[in-house]
C-alpha cells in the first residue's frame, strides 16, 4: 500500500483507533465505591463492644463527639497517646475515613444504637 491508497487506510484505521478509545472512556464503569462508613465502623465495634458500649475495660465510644473521636483517631495514627494496637489501625484509614467513622459513630444514639 503506496500513495494514496496507503494514506487513506493509514487515516481510516487512525480514526477506527480513535473511536474505539472514545467508545471505551464513554463506556467505562464508574470505579467502585468501598465499603460504607457503617461497615468501616464495625471494626470498632468488635473490641469497643455493639455499638460503641464496651463490656469491659475497652473504651466505650458511645456518647463521644465526633470532633473528640477524630481528634484521638488521628493522635493514634500518628502513633501518640498509649494506642496500644491503635495506631496500627487507624493507619489503615485515610484522614476522610477516619473523620467519616468519627462522625457516624458520634451520631448513634446511647440506647439503641440507632442513628440519631
Amino acid at each position: 500500500m503506496t500513495g494514496s491508497r496507503g494514506k487513506l487506510f493509514a487515516r481510516a484505521l487512525a480514526a477506527a483507533a480513535g473511536l474505539s478509545l472514545m467508545a471505551g472512556v464513554d463506556a467505562a464503569e464508574p470505579a467502585p465505591a468501598g465499603p460504607s462508613v457503617e461497615a468501616l465502623s464495625f471494626n470498632c465495634y468488635t473490641c469497643h463492644g455493639p455499638d460503641g458500649r464496651s463490656p469491659a475495660a475497652m473504651p466505650s465510644l458511645q456518647g463521644k463527639h465526633a470532633d473528640y473521636l477524630l481528634r484521638r483517631l488521628l493522635e493514634f495514627k500518628q502513633g501518640k497517646g498509649h494506642p496500644t494496637i491503635m495506631d496500627r489501625i487507624a493507619r489503615g484509614y485515610s484522614d476522610e475515613e477516619l473523620a467519616d467513622i468519627a462522625a457516624y459513630i458520634a451520631a448513634q444514639t446511647p440506647s439503641t444504637g440507632e442513628r440519631r
